[in-house]
């Protein structure tokens, strides 16, 4: 998928949860039929998006507790340190959110009658990690930036958190230690200071 496709069905979705949480904060009944009539989008492109008012409505409350990267990243900082600041707010974030974010996790991993995901969820690291790493974009070219930004994504995950502490049994400082292990050990391969 191009990034200009890939950066409209980001907006759709971003317009969609944020339709959800305005009904949410008026108190309004949530369902993917009212939130795609809040946002203006319509009803099969909402549905597309989420087939699940559920999900939809838990998605929304995670989404709006995200904040922005430049809230994360520190302006005068090296990259290395940028990516670093990314990846505690996200393992903070899961320890925060962790309940919530294994009924989502649930929820994303049960199939639809066709035996693909009933639903795919957001990249929300991706845009972060994006902007941390865009002071070597030019150093490492497109392709290079673009597959540093998924593999420093993939190893930030939730799914990697859980299983640091529910497999491996670590506490959150050995979590951190590790995942700070990982991420070097990422930057070192593509000479990233």
């Amino acid at each position: 998928m191009n990034r200009e496709r890939l950066g409209q069905k980001l907006r759709t979705r971003r317009d969609l949860l944020a339709a959800a949480r305005a009904l949410i904060d008026r108190g309004a009944e949530i369902n993917v039929a009212a939130v795609a009539d809040e946002a203006g989008i319509s009803r099969a492109t909402a549905y597309r998006y989420f087939s699940d008012s559920a999900t939809l409505a838990l998605e929304a409350v995670l989404d709006g507790a995200v904040v922005a990267p430049q809230n994360v990243i520190p302006e005068r900082a090296s990259t290395r340190e940028r990516v670093h600041a990314v990846r505690r707010y996200w393992l903070s974030f899961y320890s925060i959110w962790e309940n919530r974010l294994r009924v989502f996790a649930a929820r994303a991993l049960q199939s639809g009658s066709d035996g693909a995901p009933r639903y795919r969820r957001a990249a929300r690291r991706l845009p972060m990690f994006r902007e941390a790493l865009a002071p070597v974009g030019t150093r490492l070219g497109e392709k290079k930036l673009e597959e540093l930004t998924l593999a420093v994504s993939a190893v930030s995950g939730f799914e990697n958190y859980i299983t640091m502490k529910d497999i491996l049994g670590q506490d959150q400082a050995r979590i951190e230690a590790l995942s700070a292990t990982i991420l070097d050990a990422l930057l070192d391969k593509y000479g990233v200071a």
